[in-house]
This record gives structure tokens, sequence and C-alpha cells, in this order.
């Protein structure tokens, strides 16, 4: 073989490897191409957009109350994007537009918009990037204008934001999403949360960037059962509360007593939700000078919600209950009788009544309308310990409602006596509501059994969740969770609290022409030594057939020295709107008719006040519309002008004389300074040898003390005076500023 030929074979046999080695790396890459090419091509994909991929937040659920007000709401906002990269692309006139377009409509420096697309000797734009957020939360109107005015490289994220349009209306109870979550927002935050969406930006060869977008998924919507009018009338007589006797909480409750649906449920403090960092009852400079710490609590007591997570001793409130098990065990009958002297000696002590003189004879009627602790002790001894202890976990002390509300109270071992440590004194106390403890909400669960034919109902404040379609995703209904008293017993108890509005200690919220029943209550909280008291007024109507159950309360309010403070004029308020806004007709209407066509004035019979405490005196005086006058230093009764069982009518002034009883330390009487100018009501408080506080308005006339006129206090104790402008004083005002307004003639 010749040289050459030897030569060209070699070359053929190069060529021939060649060739298979690019046929075998040929058949390599169709091998890959079809097994994994799928599985590459999303892999590049995803290395190509997954800087730039960002998560769509779905529009939160909203919050309605039975009529479909809105409660909260999300609203779909976007942020603006701006890709550098893409801008740039376009010719100078449109950079110009696009960036005084972003720079106009969200409020924006030219100069540094203009800095980002300054480009470098290699053409690259001094802000190297596809993505950068320019504003957060723009509305929809932002968006559309933008897109109007013809901006480029610009994207659109979609995002939400969280609005409350009825502001402080139940806040506790919706709650809110920040840091932490409270309220119903915690609750049924999964339901409401919905399914995030992407918005990410894939690349073509020809025109950049493109935005892409997979949709979010809104979430359910979450129905109450809170009625918004009732509401405000709730959190009115809240609000009232609190600025009469400036309490550490005062709460209102409307529920449906048939059913567990809580109707309102509202306190004071309170926030705004759509702010709820801000403080609403206190000023900037106290604000600013409270530590961090300080400033964390005083926000925390507003979110609190004091109806479910707080804990009180009942009181007087929880004496039906005691009633109705004893009926019900057949212990006692309605028929059945009792002799209150004043006081009962219960396991060494003398353990007295409200009224300290006594309330004689009573019926079992009479025992809770005049709230007699006698008598309730009377009721407990029969029923014994065992008994007792059994009729509070029946009735659901010291176990949770299971409200669908978070942070619910109430079932601590600590709140309650267990059965064997029931002795004598702790039963006899424990008769009207003392030494166990509850929350409002289970004080209502509990008061709600008495009326609705003896059934627990699991309270419930969220009745339906629909979703974005208005399907039904899920329905509450009703829940029986036991029954603890028969319908027979139930009916007894109903016409029974009628009397504690008729002639008892709830007259002052008597409405004429409507018949309710009703239970008052006082009772000392924590420490005695503290004279710290919790005030609650339970009402329902109609008393037939009962459709809404009212409970408000004052824990630990500042001004209960008085011995006359009560909320039944706010409870009172907060049924009269209830009747007005529902149309509920009277059931008396010739009573109606003649309170409105009469003017004679109520008579009352006096009791024996002998002996009493004055500030239970007081209380009682005031909350029978009678006036009196003090003689003598000291806080015992020691007799009464005209005598106990004398019928006068409303507006008698009582002489009530008094003396000091054994261990009081007082030395000065506070003295009536009612209808007197400022200067006048000051000096004679101050010439006393007493500290003088004011409230209200100076320019008007004093109306009231706290202590109350004729209590006898240590010398230099506060003492609050109260200052409110006649009808004629605001007349005088209002002619006065219209003068000053005229022209000189």
């Amino acid at each position: 073989m010749s040289k050459m030929r030897r030569i060209k074979a070699k070359l053929a046999f190069i060529l021939f490897a060649l060739s298979m080695v690019f046929v075998a790396l040929g058949g390599r890459v169709l091998y890959l191409k079809s097994v994994y090419g799928s599985e590459y091509e999303t892999a590049a994909r995803n290395q190509q957009v997954s800087k730039y991929d960002e998560i769509i937040s779905p529009n939160r659920g909203s919050i309605v109350d039975r009529n479909n007000q809105a409660l909260a709401i999300s609203t779909t906002v976007y942020n603006i994007v701006l890709d550098v990269r893409v801008l740039v692309q376009y010719d100078m006139d449109i950079q110009e537009k696009t960036l005084n377009a972003l720079a106009t409509n969200l409020n924006l420096d030219y100069n540094t918009l203009k800095g980002y697309t300054v480009l470098d000797e290699n053409g690259t734009p001094a802000l190297d990037t596809s993505w950068k957020v320019l504003a957060k939360e723009q509305t929809k109107e932002v968006k559309e204008k933008l897109e109007a005015e013809g901006v480029k490289g610009v994207v659109f994220q979609k995002d939400t934001k969280r609005k409350y349009p009825t502001g402080v209306m139940a806040s506790q109870v919706i709650g809110f999403v920040r840091d932490a979550m409270w309220g119903l927002e915690k609750e049924y935050n999964e339901e409401m949360s919905g399914v995030p969406g992407r918005s990410f930006i894939t690349y073509n060869g020809t025109e950049g960037t493109i935005a892409q977008e997979i949709p979010a998924q809104d979430g359910n919507t979450i129905v109450t059962t809170l009625d918004y009018q009732i509401q405000q009338y709730a959190q009115q007589a809240a609000d009232e509360i609190m600025e009469a006797y400036n309490a550490e909480y005062t709460a209102s409750i409307v529920m449906d007593p048939n059913t567990g649906e809580v109707i309102a449920m509202a306190q004071t403090p309170t926030f705004d939700l759509n702010n709820p960092t801000d403080p609403l009852y206190i000023d900037d400079a106290a604000w600013e000078a409270m530590d961090e710490e300080s400033q964390y609590e005083y926000l925390n007591k507003a979110w609190r919600n004091f109806c479910v997570s707080d804990t009180f001793e009942p009181g007087s409130i929880f004496k039906p209950v005691v009633v109705a098990a004893a009926i019900e065990q057949g212990l006692l009958k309605p028929s059945d009788t009792f002799y209150c002297g004043g006081v009962k000696h219960v396991g060494g002590w003398d353990i007295p009544c409200n009224l300290r003189s006594g309330h004689g004879n009573v019926t079992v009627q009479d025992v809770i309308a005049y709230s007699c602790n006698v008598g309730m002790m009377d009721i407990a001894e029969k029923m014994g310990p065992s008994i007792f202890y059994d009729a509070q976990l029946d009735f659901g002390v010291g176990s949770l409602t299971g409200i669908d509300l978070p942070a619910e109270a109430g079932n601590s071992p600590y709140l309650m006596y267990a059965e064997e440590d029931i002795h004598d004194s702790e039963l006899a106390t424990m008769s009207f509501g003392q030494s166990f403890s509850t929350t409002a909400i289970q004080a209502a669960t509990y008061m709600c059994s008495l009326i609705n034919g003896g059934n627990i109902m699991k309270p419930y404040i969220v009745s339906q969740i629909v979703d974005i379609d208005g399907n039904i995703v899920s329905e509450t209904k009703p829940e029986v969770v036991r029954k603890v008293i028969s319908k027979e017993t139930s009916d007894i108890m109903r016409n029974m609290m009628v009397a504690t509005v008729d002639y008892g200690t709830g007259k002052k919220a008597k409405i004429e022409g409507y018949t309710f029943g009703a239970k008052t209550g006082t009772a000392q909280q924590g420490v005695r030594a503290n004279n710290e008291y919790a005030l609650t007024y339970a009402a329902f109507l109609p008393v037939e057939n009962p459709q809404y159950f009212v409970l408000t309360l004052a824990y630990k309010p500042e001004s209960y020295a008085d011995g006359v403070t009560t909320v039944a004029p706010m409870t009172k308020t907060l049924l009269e709107n209830i009747i007005k806004y529902k149309n509920i007709e009277p059931d008396n209407l010739s009573e109606a008719s003649e309170a409105a066509a009469s003017d004679q004035t109520a008579t009352v019979t006096l009791p024996d006040y002998t002996g009493s405490f004055l500030q239970a005196v007081l209380y009682d005086i005031d909350n029978n519309n009678l006036k009196y006058e003090i003689v003598g230093s000291g806080n015992t009764v020691v007799n009464q002008a005209p005598h106990g069982g004398t019928v006068v009518n409303e507006g008698t002034s009582i002489i009530i004389y008094v003396e000091k009883g054994e261990g009081e330390t007082g030395s000065i009487v506070v003295p009536d300074v009612s209808g007197m100018s400022y200067t006048d009501a000051v000096d004679k408080i101050t010439n006393a040898g007493l500290s003088a506080v004011i409230e209200g308005d100076e320019d008007g006339t004093a109306v009231k003390t706290d202590p109350a006129y004729g209590i006898t206090v240590d010398e230099g104790a506060e003492v609050t005076i109260y200052f409110e402008k006649t009808e004629e004083e605001s007349t005088s005002d209002t002619s006065e500023n219209a003068a000053g307004t005229q022209a000189p003639s």
C-alpha cells in the first residue's frame, strides 16, 4: 500500500470515529430529551423565575353580622414593582413618561427613580434588577391610573389589606391580625385564610420579561350571631357605666336565651380595630411617658375579652340558681317562708344580710326580690354541701362554656371550693354568690337556663361559614349541653324574678307597660379589706317567652363607696333601645296608658332601717326614689322618721339618725352640697376638713358627692363633687353665646 493510500485510510478511520462519536452524543441527547426533557425544562424554568416568584395573598374572608353588616373585610391592593431592565429598553421619552407618572401617583422622588435607569459604559442600568418594589398596598384606582398613563416596565402585584368598617364595635370579639391574632380572627383563621396564588416573571427572547399570575382563592366569610345595632346599644351601656363609675372593666352581653346565640358582647375599655396600638383613653403625652412594658399592659387590657377571659365573684345574680336547684330537688317550695333578722350566725361567724335591720318574714319570691342573704343561707342549709356542689357543676360553674372565642377562662380548680372543703360558713357565703368565681359568659349561660325551660345552651357567636360563591360550608345549630331544671321550675323562676323589678332591688330599670324579670348583684371581690366590688344586673324579656337576655356589669368601680351605685339605669336604657329597635309591643297596655295619663306619684312602704349600715340604707333610699337627711355622726342607723312600715310618696325625705358603730374611726360627715355653685361646693367640702375632687362642668351646679352626703369619713378624705348644668344654665349659655356673635349696633 502506497504512502498516500495509508494516509487516506487513516483519515477515513478518523472521520468514521468522529462520526460515531457525534452519533453517540446525538443519541444520548435524544435519549435525555425524550426521557428527562420535561423534568429538565421544568427545573430550568424554576431556576429562571425563582428569584422573582412572589406569593399573592388571598383576600381574607369577611366577618359580618347576622344582617350581613360588614364587621371585617379585606380589599384588593397592589404592590407597584419596577422592572428596570425592561424600562431602559424603551425610548427616552417613554422612560420619562413612566418615571414622571410613578413619581406623581406614588409620591416618590423623581431623581431617585431616574438614578435607577442610568446606564454604564456596558449599557447596564445603575439598579440592575427586574424587581424593585416602589410602593405597597396601593388601591385599584392608583393601579388603573398608572395603566391609563401608559407606564412601561411596571408590574402590579396583587395583595390584600384588612379593614374594620365599624371601628370600635365588638373589637374584642372580632379581634385583629398583627404579630399575633385575637378574637374571631384567631378562632376562625384557617377558614378565612384562603389559598395563596403566585405572581412570577418568565423571560422571552424578544419581549424581555412577561408577568404571569396564578390567582389566589379568597377565604370564606364568617357570619356571626351579632346584631350590629344591638351591639351599638350594648357598647353605649358599657361606656355609660364606665363614665359613671370608672371601673376596671364594664361589660354588657345580650343573648338569645333559647339558642345560646350571642347577639351583642361589649366592654370598656375598648380599642379601634383599625388602629389597635393607639390608646383611646390616654393622651399622647401620658402615653409617651410610659415605658414599653406599661404600654403593652395598657393595650392588652383593652384587647383582652373580659366577658370570656376574666372571672369575678358573681354575687346575688347566682341566688336564683340556688333557688331553682333547691326547688328542682324538692327541698324548697315557692310557698315556703323565712324570717330575716338581719344576720345569721353560721360556723362561728355573724354573716349579715344586705339590710342589717332584716327583712322580717319573707317568701321565696321576696328572698329573690329583696336579695335577702339570710333567706339564701337558710335555703342553702336545706341543700347541704353535696347537693349545692352538684348544682354548681350542673349549671356550669368550674367548666368552660365552649364558646367559639379564644382564651376562655373559668375552669381553674382555684375558682371554687371542692365538695369536701365546703363547710357551714363556706356554704353560707356561696349561697349568695361569694367565695367562687365565674366568667360573664358563664353567668349569662346559667342565667339563661333559668328562663328557657331549664337547658344549659352552648353559647356561640358564629352561625355560618360561607364560601366565595355563597355556598354554606358549615352551620352552627343550637346545642343543649344538658338539662338542669324542669320546664315547671323554669316557669316558676321566670315569674319570681319579675318581683325584682316590680318591688325589689331592680326597680330602677322598670319600664312602664313592659313586664320583665331581673336579678341584681353586688359582690365583694378578692381580699375583702380592699372593698372592691362587682355590680351586675341580669334581665330578660318578654317574661312569658323570653327572647332577649341582658347582663350588664361594672367590675371594681371606683365610686362604689357611696353605697348607692347601680348599673340599673344603663340596663334600662339598653332594654328600651332593644324594645324600640325590635318593635316589641307592651304586654300591659293599660299600665302604659295609665302611666302616660296619670300624674299620681308612686308610693313606697318604708323598711325598718334601724341597725343597718348607712351605705346600704342610702342604696335602698335611692333605689326607691326617696330623699334623705342625716342627723348625727357615724355609719350605723339607730333610728328613722317616718318609722319602718310607713307608706310614703316617692320623693319624700326620710330623716336618718346615725351613730358610730363598733370599730368605726371616721370623724367627719360629708356635707350636702347639692344645688351649690362650684365655689360654694368646694368651699364647703374643704372647710369641713376634706379634699375636693371635681368631676363634670365647673360652670354647672353640684348634683351629688362620692362618698354621699351623710357618710362619715376620716379627716382629709377625698370627696368627689359632680357638677352638671341645669337646663336654665345651658339656655343662658346659649343666649350669651348668641349675643356675643351679634355685630355692634
